[in-house]
């Protein structure tokens, strides 16, 4: 008979081995999605403290005179969580769109104590759905003097008129154009585009109309004035231009306008961090469950005083105390608006618009084009991350969390493209797709579609809340500064200085001066030279990150130095990309759930790196290896993260994968091999239920427990630490020759 001593020894040593193979297994499977074995266990406790200074507190850089500085980094979320549930704010907005962020570094930097809360993540909804244009509207100023689009020479005196409050919107946009363009050097660019003209007298049309719009714009227009180009010089500068029509006539050349360009989401969330920097308090994935308020709706001293809200992270529910809540929830506003008063009428008519994402040879680099379309919309096909975006549709829909583009809006842009193009676009070349709502607002009576304001409204139903709603992109900020203006009108007890974000600079602006003296330029050579990155991801990561790049870079050398196990100056700097035809670095997934609050998959692939918005191959590519690092780089326990990971897939949590699955052509096939990585995703996490990704439960499936006796639960221990798991003897032969299994 075996002593206590040598029966606790066998399980210890069951136990110990079984750990052991269940480590090799974790690293074999990470090894084979990568293609090739690490040269060092991912498991061990050397992997966790080299990845210290990548993955916890980014480390000091270098300036331009050589001094080494720290740069900012945002609060944990925990602290942001914690400062929620306890502290008493001035001002509670509601949505992290380019709206809501503005708001928020309005008030921030006016002195104000101010939260943020986003239900899903910063810029998840409209507001990265653009076209990443920065522009005034030339439609707007098309329609300030015609009634509509002239087909014929003789429509021009037909639908002569002046429309005064189009006048004063192209006004107003192109004055913002000029602050947004300054805000984020780094990002923003001016883009030239080119309007063919095969009539004759669109050419003397187009060009006063060009002029115009340089003129309004006045001393701050920022972009170079527009020109006429010559048929032989357009078709030179874009070569996939046609020279005749379809209906035969032929270029007569091209008004180059300019306008500026961004990456929406990024600036989104720029605005977002500035915010937080001036000491807002900023937290995505927290929804707003109801409004709190000081007696019921209807007895007189009925005020909205706060919201109860959950993080959809860990699941806990608690109220945000508040002296005034905005309301900057977009396309929803109307939802927000019914918490505080269920009899307030719906004021938000959505549009949607949508997109085709196309190869990059479909334009040239540095040069767009807009085109009239035969219905009087506006069609740009713009070079953008190294594609081309073909866009927008514009046609009255129903409220949804996840546009879709309909083949209807694919066809059409297709087709309108196709009609200047001479080499024509078909679906098969189509890598992603996206629509947006844009939330225009009612100015007419209840009904009257006509009756759409132009411009921005903000809105106060009972309770006191403020609505911010309609304008676009490029008026954010006007719209944050009237909206806080009104929220002070009504609230004369808070104390705050004069609105100051007219001349602001964004975050990784170098706005001291003090690494680049704003010459981004010698970021992109300290990359190229210093950390040996390409010429393409050297100008991706400044065009995106500003002078925290530099901190993207140091992590990416981190993480190569842990893979090849070598000092960073014997290294082959091999950075590895998250798909080989895009510069998008695994550095920057870490990057982005330690330095910008990124907590899901989705949020990685389509608000940090904008892959989905790309290449929804590549997006659907990146998934394994964007889960992984997710999972290790965010500071929570062991299920927490797991969940984490998984709440931009999961379908018990809003179908949140959909966002990438609306970027897919053909649906069916996309969604299928989505589901297959959801199960993928579940192996890397170590779960034997793989179907859980898609199984309708509340919590994770409990660990296995064996239903046999302790003897065969002791042997099939040592079983697995002898053969390398999976094995057909241990999980197959031995379970059913014992009637050994799992309990489900």
């Amino acid at each position: 008979m075996r002593t206590p001593t040598a029966v606790a020894a066998t399980v210890a040593a069951g136990c110990g081995g079984w750990y052991l193979s269940t480590v090799a297994t974790r690293d074999r499977m990470r090894a084979q999605l990568h293609h090739s074995y690490p040269r060092m266990p991912l498991s061990t406790n050397a992997y966790r403290s080299v990845h210290t200074n990548a993955w916890g507190q980014m480390g000091p850089i270098q300036c331009e005179d050589g001094s080494m500085i720290e740069l900012w980094s945002p609060p944990p979320r925990e602290e942001q969580m914690k400062r929620l549930e306890e502290e008493t704010f001035d001002v509670l907005v509601i949505g992290g769109g380019a709206t809501g962020a503005g708001i928020a570094l309005d008030a921030a930097t006016r002195g104000l104590k101010v939260a943020m809360v986003e239900r899903e993540d910063f810029a998840s909804g409209t507001s990265s759905r653009s076209t990443k244009l920065i522009h005034g509207g030339i439609r707007y100023l098309l329609l300030t003097f015609q009634t509509k689009m002239p087909v014929a020479f003789t429509d021009l005196f037909r639908n002569l008129t002046f429309d005064a409050a189009n006048y004063q919107v192209v006004s107003s946009d192109l004055y913002e154009r000029a602050y947004m363009i300054d805000s984020a050097p780094f990002m923003t660019r001016p883009l030239p585009m080119m309007i063919p003209m095969y009539k004759w007298w669109e050419v003397p049309l187009f060009w006063v109309g060009g002029k115009l719009y340089d003129a309004i714009a006045g001393g701050r227009r920022r972009v170079p004035s527009s020109h006429y180009m010559s048929k032989a010089e357009a078709t030179y500068t874009f070569p996939t231009l046609r020279d005749e029509d379809i209906g035969g006539r032929s270029l007569k050349g091209c008004l180059v306008l300019y306008d500026g360009q961004m990456n929406d989401t990024r600036m989104n969330l720029s605005i977002a961090l500035t915010a937080s920097q001036y000491g807002a308090v900023i937290t995505n994935h927290t929804a707003v469950a109801k409004l709190t308020s000081t007696s019921k709706h209807g007895e007189k001293d009925y005020k909205i005083s706060g919201a109860t809200v959950t993080d959809s992270v860990t699941g806990k529910t608690f109220d945000i105390k508040a002296k005034q809540v905005v309301n900057a929830t977009g396309p929803f506003c109307d939802t927000v608006r019914k918490m505080a008063d269920p009899d307030a009428t719906d004021i938000i008519v959505p549009a949607q618009g949508a997109h085709v994402i196309l190869p990059d040879y479909m334009s040239p680099d540095h040069m767009g084009f807009v085109r009239m379309t035969s219905d009087g919309r506006v069609l740009y096909f713009l070079p953008w991350e190294g594609s081309t975006i073909a866009g927008t549709t514009d046609h009255l829909t129903d409220v949804v969390a996840l546009p879709k583009a309909t083949d209807k809006e694919v066809e059409f842009i297709l087709q309108e493209a196709n009609a200047i193009l001479n080499r024509p676009i078909s679906k098969e070349g189509i890598r992603a797709t996206w629509a947006g709502l844009r939330p225009l607002v009612k100015s007419g009576k209840e009904g009257d579609t006509k009756g759409i304001a132009r411009d921005h409204v903000i809105d106060v139903v009972d309770g006191g809340l403020v609505t911010v709603c309609g304008g676009k992109w490029t008026t954010y900020r006007r719209m944050a500064e009237d909206g806080l203006n009104k929220v002070l009108q009504m609230n004369p007890e808070m104390k705050a200085q004069p609105c100051s974000t007219l001349d602001m600079q964004l975050i990784g602006s170098d706005r001291a001066g003090l690494v680049c003296s704003g010459d981004f330029g010698k970021v992109v050579v300290t990359l190229r030279e210093k950390y040996d990155f390409s010429k393409d991801v050297s100008h991706h990561l400044v065009s995106n990150y500003g002078t925290r790049a530099l901190q993207v870079a140091q992590i990416a050398q981190t993480l190569e130095t842990t893979r090849t196990g070598l000092h960073p100056g014997e290294a082959a700097r091999n950075y590895r990309k998250l798909y080989s035809k895009y510069p998008m670095l695994e550095a920057e997934v870490v990057f982005a759930c330690k330095q910008e609050y990124a907590r899901t998959i989705v949020d990685v692939l389509a608000r940090r790196t904008r892959i989905a918005f790309l290449d929804a191959d590549a997006a659907a590519a990146s998934i394994p290896r964007v889960a992984e690092l997710v999972c290790q780089s965010i500071t929570l326990n062991t299920e927490l993260r797991w969940q984490a990971s998984l709440i931009g897939t999961t379908t018990k949590r809003g179908d949140r994968h959909s966002m990438l699955m609306s970027s897919c052509i053909p649906w069916d096939f996309r969604r299928n091999r989505f589901e297959g990585n959801c199960q993928h995703l579940c192996f890397l996490c170590m779960r034997r239920n793989y179907h859980w990704c898609n199984a309708q439960k509340k919590t994770p499936p409990p660990s296995p427990r064996p239903s046999s006796p302790l003897f065969f639960f002791i042997f099939d221990i040592l079983l697995k630490s002898v053969f390398p798991p999976p094995t057909p003897f241990v999980f197959v032969v031995i379970p059913t020759f014992f009637h050994f299994a799992p309990k489900q």
